[in-house]
This record gives structure tokens, sequence and C-alpha cells, in this order.
């Protein structure tokens, strides 16, 4: 039952990967999601198939033959979106809705992640460590989106800072809540 989250969490890592390239990089968004994302996706689902044989027991056959569609399908889906949109999806405004949904994505794939690469996690420790892994990549994230905001398209400081507040606290919310609830019981 490992195999359909492992899907789900790449498909969502692709789609937030797509968004957030669109987001940032204006020219090649394609090329560039495409390059990161399979970058990304084969060393974590290497990293799946090393703990397959060293924790779990699993045979080296095995676990090559698992790492087939663990890493193709989601591979596969971002090379058709590449295809699809070379110079990435043109994404409408509001650019903040479009970053909401970056990082929900991109928390999502992280607490699925956590909870198949941790050994014997609980859904509190799984949604712990998400939030402790998202919480600085996103907020370096935000502060890579002030820096273009301010450097490229000439936006005052003051301006990408209200940005980035709302985008860091807005997204970070849900990932937080979800901790607690856990937490909670």
């Amino acid at each position: 039952m490992r195999l359909p989250r492992f899907l789900l969490a790449g498909v969502l890592l692709a789609g937030s990967v797509l968004l957030l390239t669109e987001l940032f990089a204006y020219r090649a968004s394609g090329a560039v999601a495409f390059s990161i994302f399979t970058s990304v996706w084969l060393t974590l689902s290497i990293v799946n198939a090393g703990l397959g044989v060293f924790s779990a027991g699993y045979r080296p056959s095995e676990e090559a033959a698992a790492l087939l569609p663990v890493f193709g399908l989601p591979a596969a889906l971002a090379g058709v979106a590449w295809w699809a949109w070379p110079d990435g999806p043109t994404l409408p405004s509001p650019r903040l809705f479009w970053f909401l949904l970056a990082g929900l994505a991109l928390w999502a794939a992280i607490a699925l992640l956590a909870a198949l690469l941790i050994p014997h996690a609980t859904r509190e420790t799984a949604l712990r460590t998400a939030v402790a892994i998202f919480l600085p990549l996103w907020l370096a994230l935000q502060v890579v989106n002030l820096l273009v905001g301010v450097l490229i398209e000439n936006y005052s400081v003051a301006e990408e800072l209200l940005i980035l507040a709302l985008n860091f606290v807005l997204t970070a919310a849900m990932p937080l809540a979800a901790s607690r609830l856990a937490q909670r019981g």
C-alpha cells in the first residue's frame, strides 16, 4: 500500500515544483521544473529503495523492480507536463493563490514522504518532521521571492515584505494546525 502514497507524493511534489518554477523562472520553466523534480525524485526513490533493502529486509532485486514505478510514473507525468507546457503553465493573477497552492502541495508531499521514509513513524512524528522541514524551506523560498520582486521586478522592500508575510503565514498555518491536531489525538 506504500506505492500509491509514493505516487501521490511524487505527483504533489511535481506539481509544486512546476508551480514554483513558473512563479520564479519566467523562461523555460517547464524544463527547469522537470530537471529539478527528476533530480530530487530520483534521490528520494533511491533512498526509499535503500531503506527497503537495509531496514525492511527486501532483496535488492525486489527493490530494483519497485524503483521503476516509484520513480518512473511521477517522472513520466512531469515529462508530460514539460511537453505540454515547455515554457510552464500560464498562471492568472493573483500570484498569492498560486504560492498558497504550491506551498500546500509541497507540504503535503513532504508529510507523505516523512510518513513513508521514517521507519515506524507515527502520524504525529511524520507531521512534526514535515513541519520542521517545510517551514525553513518555505521561508527560504519566500525570501527568494522577495529578492526577485525587489531586484528584478522593481517592487519596494516594504511591498515585498508584506507579500513575504502573507505567503509565509497563510501557507504555514495549515501545516502547523495539522501538526497540532495530530498531537492532540
